[in-house]
């Protein structure tokens, strides 16, 4: 019953963007708006990190010592295309496709001179007054700022999370004051997650079938935000609230399932004044946050790995040429859900500075501190830190 209601919505969903694209008329203008970057990061590691290029906890030290690390790459380097169409009748369809160049990190060994494309977003939004029918890969719902950093996860795995994927989302703004905006949106979203083999006990001879336990589920994840935007005299505020609950099933090669869920609630706020200082923030908890870059990206389980945490990050354009930020993100699963070996804490405290040397380039530096800390037993964790320097030169087009 609940899936037919489903397919229903969905199917609604669906006709109210072949309306708009009616009432949009046969054809639009377009205007495809090329930009990007070109962005060369070095760093200095003082231990061993999760990715080498970019830092998301601190790897455990097998040799009791500092394991000194330098790392050089272009793949953060960014480029896409915005399609922009001249409204019609107050209907206008966008689109937007991104890539950059990491996507060999979840590979295979790949060359660090040959690195592979990775679709970032490719979606569309079909735009009739103040309603949007947005459908493709981008963004989560949840969790909408990101800190400023120079660091490519952007404390991902350390208190910020969502990430992208494929979406059907219907989005409303309406005025709620002269100078205050409130944003309603909700959506399906493809559910992501590990092939688990259910607790119960196994008949011989019986495993995990192989495939995505979020694919055997044979339903979407629901996402919604609520999101409210004011305009003060030389300042704006936003703050908002988001969140996610998603089905998983197990299934095994016998043709028994067990189901299990992923759920999150996440709180955001900014301020921002336009003398060019600010500040802002999230703070989530939720329960299998792994494919969400939450609960530091340990495993899921069935029985559900409780997370919690969050960051927040100041900023300050002290010059027309120099901007400085810092900011801290804390992750903290629950130690009672995690094995032993498992990452049960991750702490980074970050600082940088940007000087544009141009308008279209400029360098910047950025020092950090992490602290990830592993489960050894029961009561008992062992720590590991690392001191990370980078160096970042990007030039915007």
């Amino acid at each position: 019953m609940k899936r037919n209601v489903l397919t229903v919505f969905m199917l609604a969903v669906f006709s109210l963007g072949l309306c708009a694209s009616a009432f949009a008329g046969d054809k639009q203008d377009y205007d495809l708006n090329w930009y990007g970057y070109i962005k060369l990061d070095g760093s200095y590691d003082q231990n061993l990190t999760s990715h080498g290029n970019f830092s998301m906890w601190v790897n455990p030290q097998e040799y009791g010592e500092d394991d000194e690390q330098f790392n050089m790459t272009a793949n953060q380097t960014r480029f896409g295309v915005k399609l922009n169409g001249q409204p019609d009748n107050n209907t206008a369809v966008n689109g937007n496709i991104e890539f950059d160049l990491y996507a060999g990190v979840s590979g295979g060994t790949v060359a660090q001179n040959k690195p592979m494309l990775q679709l970032r977003h490719a979606y569309f939004s079909i735009q009739f007054g103040n309603t949007k029918l947005m459908a493709g890969q981008t963004w989560d719902l949840i969790s909408p700022l990101n800190p400023s950093t120079f660091n490519y996860p952007v404390l991902w795995g350390c208190g910020n999370t969502g990430y992208r994927r494929p979406q059907v989302s219907l989005w409303h703004t309406f005025e709620a004051g002269q100078s205050t905006d409130v944003t309603m949106a909700g959506g399906f979203f493809r559910t992501i997650g590990s092939d688990l083999t259910p607790t119960f006990t196994l008949a011989a001879g019986e495993t995990s079938e192989g495939s995505d336990d979020g694919t055997d589920a044979g339903i979407p994840t629901f996402q919604g935000r609520l999101d409210v935007q004011s305009e003060f005299t030389n300042s704006n505020m936003r703050v908002g609230v988001s969140g996610l609950y998603g089905t998983l099933k197990a299934e095994t090669n016998q043709g028994n399932n067990q189901d299990y869920e992923s759920w999150a609630v996440v709180g955001h706020f900014m301020f921002a004044s336009q003398n060019g200082f600010g500040l802002s923030g999230e703070v989530y908890s939720g329960q299998n946050m792994q494919s969400y870059m939450g609960g530091i990206l340990n495993n899921s389980t069935i029985d559900g790995v409780q997370s919690f945490g969050g960051w927040g990050s100041l900023w300050a354009q002290v010059s027309p040429k120099v901007k400085l930020s810092a900011g801290a993100g804390l992750d903290n699963p629950d130690s009672d859900d995690v094995s032993v070996g498992d990452r049960s804490q991750n702490l980074s405290i970050f600082g940088n500075i940007k000087y544009a040397i141009i308008p279209q380039a400029a360098i910047g530096f950025e020092l950090s501190h992490w602290t990830t800390e592993y489960k050894q037993g029961a009561d008992s964790f062992d720590e590991v830190s690392n001191l990370r320097a980078q160096t970042s030169l990007i030039f915007n087009f």
